[in-house]
């Protein structure tokens, strides 16, 4: 155990501790991240419900000051500017609202596996790409824009997480290496889709959040080139007009005709956020609306996870553990931990490894059990290919085993660990085409 970290009775428990081991497993307690700080008194009840003692880890603390509000008094101009250092270090104060509820919330059940379905979407990608970026080109000619076309592959997409939410998520992260054919947008319509299926939304209501995110980054087509590949810190006056393109994006959809109702206001409010802290307008999120919320959270997760200055993205668990963190400060709180639950902890296709030493791919997510995912073993426990992959749905697992002979995840890996090629397991369900010279070639280097 790390030297930093110390027991602790619960009840001594203070705001700015990081938890970072309980008394007893974390997949038998509520909590959907292993680690998290304390923020306030909540936090605290919530563990004394299963623990008598926890380890904090002193390193990570923080002081109770960082969740003090250092913006509700600053002028609109010195709120955007610390923007992004609010998101950062937490200096906001949590903002409370009330649970919230879907009106007739729709049950989607998966009709067609995930192989299945992504042979079917592999298509829509490409069609969703040329979409967008069509969009953009015409844009930067000055030519006029027809929504007809975002609005069909939209729909397309609606369609395909209807059948099995994890199928575009898994193709997203197939096409990573290829910058030029994904972009933030693409990617952020997904993650918006599967949660807001995993909401219940109604297919309208999908079609029109797709449409808001794919179109929410529209308006940098009038930002200068300069100013969007700009690689230092901007300036305050930069950072300004950078912030600009939200205002340019409700300009340029207002010109357009048959927009479906919400999608403007998508675009207007994707910046905004729970606390105050976003742009262009500082409102909370109260004045937020619903499928904006959506957007701007699924925003921050895709440049969590792929920075736009190309630099080392966090992890899918990082991304999720500064997600929860920032509940009921920069998110609203119950929407996060739903965000949480759509995506998994482990999102489909992450490699990891398990207790038994063996390695795996995720492949699918059980609601309820966040940390026991449905995985794909490629690799037996010495890292040597299996003939053929096995899947082991881990709930199920661990529903009849104890103890020693319990399988959990115990790390997660970089995408293409040990050589291994998710996208062909995913395909194939058989051991990918590397070599065993190549194989062990890898390991000994």
């Amino acid at each position: 155990m790390s030297t930093s970290r110390m027991k602790i009775e619960v009840n001594f428990l203070k705001e700015g501790m990081y938890i970072a081991d309980l008394d007893c497993p974390w997949h038998k307690t509520p909590f959907p991240l292993q680690g998290f700080y304390i923020r306030n008194d909540d936090d605290v009840k919530a563990l004394a419900g299963y623990c008598k003692y926890v380890y904090v880890d002193e390193k990570k603390a923080r002081t109770k000051h960082v969740y003090e509000s250092r913006v509700t008094q600053k002028p609109k101009q010195e709120n955007q500017k610390k923007h992004d250092k609010a998101e950062d270090d937490h200096s906001a104060q949590v903002v409370m609202l009330p649970p919230l509820v879907i009106k007739s919330p729709q049950t989607y059940q998966v009709k067609t596996t995930i192989k299945k379905e992504v042979s079917r979407t592999e298509k829509l990608h490409r069609h969703v790409y040329e979409a967008i970026s069509g969009v953009f080109a015409t844009l930067h000619g000055g030519g006029k824009v027809s929504i007809a076309e975002t609005e069909n592959v939209a729909e397309g997409m609606v369609e395909s997480v209807v059948r099995n939410p994890d199928a575009l998520v898994w193709l997203s992260k197939m096409s990573e290496e290829d910058a030029y054919s994904y972009q933030h947008s693409v990617k952020s319509s997904i993650w918006a889709l599967v949660f807001g299926r995993h909401l219940g939304l109604d297919k309208s209501l999908l079609k029109t959040l797709a449409m808001g995110v794919l179109l929410s980054h529209i308006g940098k087509t009038r930002l200068s080139s300069e100013l969007l590949q700009k690689s230092v810190k901007l300036t305050e006056e930069e950072h300004v007009e950078y912030q600009n393109y939200v205002q340019h994006g409700v300009e340029i959809l207002e010109e357009m005709d048959d927009l479906p109702n919400g999608v403007i206001s998508i675009v207007k409010y994707h910046q905004e956020r729970h606390n105050g802290t976003g742009y262009p307008q500082s409102v909370t999120g109260g004045k937020i609306p619903l499928l904006a919320k959506i957007a701007g959270l699924v925003d921050y997760y895709q440049v969590l996870i792929s920075p736009r200055d190309d630099s080392q993205g966090l992890s899918p668990l990082q991304a999720v553990s500064k997600l929860f963190e920032l509940r009921n400060i920069t998110f609203q709180e119950d929407l996060v931990e739903r965000f949480i639950e759509a995506v998994g902890v482990y999102p489909t296709g992450t490699l990891v490894e398990l207790s038994s030493h063996e390695v795996g791919i995720v492949t699918g997510h059980n609601l309820d059990r966040r940390l026991f995912p449905k995985i794909m073993i490629v690799l037996d426990d010495h890292k040597y290919p299996l003939k053929d992959a096995k899947v082991v749905d881990l709930k199920e697992w661990n529903q009849h085993k104890a103890g020693e002979d319990g399988l959990y995840i115990s790390d997660s890996l970089p995408k293409g660990a040990y050589n291994i090629d998710e996208n062909e397991f995913l395909l194939t369900g058989a051991k990918s085409r590397w070599s065993w010279k190549h194989f062990a070639g890898s390991i000994a280097s």
